[in-house]
C-alpha cells in the first residue's frame, strides 16, 4: 500500500487570505535553507517524495529545483502565480498552467505529470473546466482536493482515495490523489502534519493501510521554519496558519524514522509511468 509524502514548494507569503498584509517589497524568502533541511531529512531516511514546486520558485531557485528532482524525488507543479483557481478566468488558468509547466519542465529535462491546486481551490464548481485543461495540457494526475468542506476550500461528498472523478456524467482522463482527512468529533480537517503528534500520523497510516487506503500528507517549507516573518491574520486564521510550527521539523523526523511506507506520485501503477 503507497503513501504519499508531499511538499509545497512556495514562499512563506504565498497565501490566498484576504487582507493579510502580504509585503509589496521583495522580502526575504526564507525558502532555500528550508528546502535544503527537508532533503537533508529525506535524505537521513532514504524518504523519495514529491514536491509540488511553484513556477515563480523554479525562475528564481532553478538549481535549487534541479537538486531536488536530482535526489530522486518527483518534481510536479502548483501553478505559476499561486493565484487560485477561483481567482482566475479558464483562459487565465491554462496560460498560467502552461507557463510553469514550461518552466519546470526545461529547467530539470524531463516530464512533468503532476499539478496541484494553489490552496485546494478546486470547486464543485470549476472542476470540469479544470480537469480538461489538465488534460489539454498533458498533465497524468492531481492533487487538489480536500474531499469535505472547511471555510477555505473542499467538495463535500467528494471519494477519499485516488480515482478518476466522473463529474456531471463527464468521466475525467485525469486521477486525483485526494488529501486525507481526519473526522473529530465536530469537525473534518486535513490530516496536517504539524498538528498531531507523529505518534498519531504513524497510527493513522497504519490503520487506512490494514484497510487496503492511501494516505496523503503534505508540507510547506515555512511550516518547518519557526523564524519566518509573519503575515497580519485574523486570530482564527493566525493560529490555523501557524500552530505546531515549532516542533514539525522533529515530528518530521519522528514520522520517517517510523518507515512508513512512502512512494512518489508518479510511480502509482495506475498512471502507467515506465
Amino acid at each position: 500500500m503507497a503513501n504519499y509524502l508531499t511538499f509545497d514548494i512556495e514562499e512563506w507569503f504565498r497565501v490566498n487570505y484576504r487582507n493579510c498584509g502580504i509585503p509589496a517589497d521583495e522580502p526575504d524568502t526564507h525558502l532555500e535553507p528550508m528546502v535544503e533541511t527537508l532533503l537533508e531529512i529525506c535524505g537521513e531516511h532514504d524518504a523519495r517524495c514529491t514536491f509540488f514546486v511553484l513556477g515563480t520558485v523554479a525562475e528564481t531557485y532553478p538549481e535549487l529545483v534541479r537538486r531536488i528532482h536530482a535526489q530522486g524525488h518527483e518534481i510536479a507543479s502548483h501553478g505559476y502565480s499561486h493565484r487560485t483557481l477561483l481567482a482566475m478566468t479558464e483562459a487565465e488558468f491554462r496560460e498560467d498552467t502552461r507557463q510553469a509547466l514550461d518552466l519546470l519542465q526545461s529547467t530539470i529535462g524531463a516530464p512533468v505529470l503532476g499539478y496541484r491546486a494553489p490552496s485546494f481551490s478546486v470547486s464543485a464548481g470549476n472542476a470540469v473546466r479544470y480537469y480538461r485543461v489538465l488534460a489539454e495540457l498533458g498533465f497524468r494526475y492531481s492533487s487538489s482536493v480536500f474531499p469535505g468542506k472547511t471555510f477555505l476550500y473542499g467538495i463535500p461528498g467528494f471519494p477519499h482515495q485516488p480515482h478518476r472523478p466522473a463529474i456531471d456524467g463527464e468521466q475525467m482522463s485525469i486521477l486525483e490523489f485526494p488529501i486525507s482527512r481526519i473526522d473529530l468529533p465536530s469537525w473534518r480537517i486535513p490530516l496536517y502534519l504539524r498538528l498531531f503528534p507523529a505518534t498519531v500520523l504513524r497510527d493513522v497510516i497504519r490503520r487506512r493501510n490494514r484497510k487496503g487506503e492511501s494516505v496523503m500528507l503534505y508540507l510547506h517549507p515555512r511550516e518547518i521554519d519557526p523564524e519566518q516573518p509573519r503575515l497580519n491574520l485574523p486570530r482564527a486564521q493566525s493560529i490555523i496558519h501557524y500552530w505546531g510550527i515549532r516542533g514539525c521539523k522533529t515530528k518530521l523526523r519522528r514520522l520517517l524514522a517510523s518507515r512508513p511506507p512512502l512512494s512518489r506520485i508518479c510511480d502509482t501503477p495506475d498512471l502507467c509511468v515506465g
